[in-house]
């Protein structure tokens, strides 16, 4: 039987006057409408003035249904709403008229009226009304979720919640963190890349570096201990294998564009696959080729420098780009491209798949990982 005010009046005004306990559904009879709704807003509108307008406007409208359909009220106490309108200019100096909702005394219990078929109906009569489908599901969220705080406020019934799928209402908790570091587009990535002149050796050191981060996803420590001995064959591929952080070993294949740029290199400097000299190492202002090997700073510096040449961010400080965006853009643009999230992050060498990956075969399978999917 579909719940009326005529069902659930009579109940409410027999609790009236009685010490009810905190934990019980009938505090609702007690509560002002106003407070609940309050109550919605200041947990889910939390600061924005905007999103506390449009909740105001989806419950107020699901209120005002709800009152005309399930509740038939002749009593003035018991109306859930009044509508005020508000005037105000806008910055041309036109004048402008809106309606505000504002709610009355009147008692929570109106909620006790809810029930599945009523938040079906409700979507109907908007749509009925002119309400596109997404904005029919926006107004069915907020209805939902001012639903979920009369549940955490002990209002709406356990029957309900359950005949609702209804969860009580949990705060979000505020990030601790920001997020650190970026993620370069392809049209960014493209840029760096073309700020290197490779007609000079060092040219081609730095753009195999660059690509050592974006094409492999290395860390700059990892990046700077190679040897030429870390390229290994197999099968026509070239692949890297080596050592990084939590000293973990892994194989990573080498990208067709990142082959290019490091042969280049690799012609320039004099180094042959399985060499045990350094793969990177100092080049001189004259592009004179040295043997000492770079280190971790040094191709920081490398990286915000060619940075700031493609207009991605100062030469030093605060914004500059940093070797770990390399990394990050490589991993973001091969998930992207269809990389599962195992490949990914076995291409980075971080420790929580390996065991999973071993289980499931997914870093054995040779044609298809992480590398593959990159696209700039």
């Amino acid at each position: 039987m579909e719940t009326t005010l005529a069902t659930v009046k009579p109940e409410i005004e027999l609790l009236r006057g009685r010490q009810l306990s905190a934990a019980s559904p009938a505090i609702a009879a007690q509560r002002p409408l106003c407070e609940t709704v309050d109550a919605f807003l200041t947990a889910a509108a939390r600061k924005s003035a905007n999103t506390r307008r449009a909740y105001l406007g989806d419950v107020g409208l699901f209120l005002q249904w709800l009152d005309g359909e399930r509740g038939g009220l002749g009593d003035a106490a018991w109306r859930p709403y009044a509508r005020q309108v508000s005037a105000g200019r806008h910055s041309n100096g036109r004048l402008y008229y809106r309606q505000v909702w504002v709610f009355t005394d009147g008692p929570s219990a109106l909620l006790w009226l809810v029930d599945a078929a009523a938040l079906d109906s409700f979507a109907a009569a908007r749509l009925a009304e002119g309400d596109s489908p997404r904005v029919v599901d926006r107004r069915l969220s907020a209805v939902r979720t001012f639903l979920a705080v009369a549940l955490r406020d002990n209002i709406v019934t356990r029957e309900q919640a359950e005949q609702l799928g209804l969860d009580p209402y949990r705060e979000r908790r505020e990030r601790l963190e920001k997020q650190v570091g970026r993620r370069l587009s392809v049209a960014e990535v493209r840029s760096l890349r073309a700020a290197v002149d490779t007609r000079t050796n060092k040219g081609k050191r730095d753009l195999a570096i660059l690509d050592m981060m974006l094409f492999a996803g290395l860390r700059r420590a990892e990046v700077a201990g190679l040897t030429a001995a870390n390229i290994q064959r197999d099968n026509g591929r070239a692949w890297l294998s080596l050592e990084g952080k939590g000293r973990k070993r892994r194989r990573i294949k080498i990208h067709d564009t990142l082959y290019r740029t490091l042969t280049t290199w690799m012609d320039a400097a004099g180094l042959a696959f399985h060499d045990s000299r350094p793969l990177f190492v100092s080049v001189n202002k004259g592009d004179a080729i040295g043997a000492m090997p770079i280190d971790g700073s040094a191709i920081e510096r490398i990286v915000a420098q060619y940075g700031h040449a493609a207009g991605l961010g100062p030469v030093s400080g605060a914004g500059k780009l940093a070797p770990h965006d390399l990394r990050r853009t490589c991993a973001r643009n091969a998930y992207d491209h269809g990389a599962t999230l195992l490949q990914v992050q076995t291409l980075l060498g971080h420790s929580d798949p390996k065991t999973t990956a071993r289980y499931i075969g997914a870093d054995s399978d040779d044609d298809n990982t992480a590398v593959d999917r990159l696209k700039y």
